[in-house]
This record gives structure tokens, sequence and C-alpha cells, in this order.
């Protein structure tokens, strides 16, 4: 399959490529990214603990210590902290 508008062509079910000029790119169809800040803090993610974290379950190095963690059956139930902002 090829991709007209971004101009990447299946390679196989999990990558693809695309050539300009002589340089070949290739790259995995599906992109397992991390996002920048953590859902329950806020804070930008900044090591590589936070991404793994992050990766694992979903929240940073400082609140899965914190929060997850301690509280693990109240956190899978859908429990999240109430955390205080700098307006509060």
């Amino acid at each position: 399959m090829f991709d007209l508008i971004n101009g990447w062509e299946s390679i196989d079910n999990k990558t693809e490529e695309k050539t300009e000029g002589i340089a070949r790119f290739i790259r995995p169809r599906v992109f397992d990214f991390c996002p920048i800040s953590c859902a329950s803090c806020n804070k930008a993610i900044a090591t590589v603990e936070d991404v793994q974290m992050m990766k694992k379950e979903k929240v940073c190095e400082e609140c899965y210590e914190m929060f997850f963690y301690t509280n693990k059956e109240k956190w899978l139930k859908g429990w999240r902290p109430k955390l205080k902002s700098k307006d509060n």
C-alpha cells in the first residue's frame, strides 16, 4: 500500500518506508509515544524513570510512588488524588 499524500510505502504490517533523493527512511507504522506531561499532576515528563512509569501505569514516577502504589486498588477503580494548584 502506498500513501500518496505523504509518500510512505508499506514494507510489511509493522513498518513503512519513504525515499527522498538518495535517503531511505524506515519507520514503524504504529507509534508508541509518551505524553509530555503526567495525566495526574500535569508536571512535565523529565526523566527516563518518568517515561517508564508513563508507559507502564500512565503516571509519572512521583505520582506512581505517592499515589498509585499506595492506593492501587482505589486507583484501579477510578480514584484520583485532588491535587492543589498554585491558584488554590
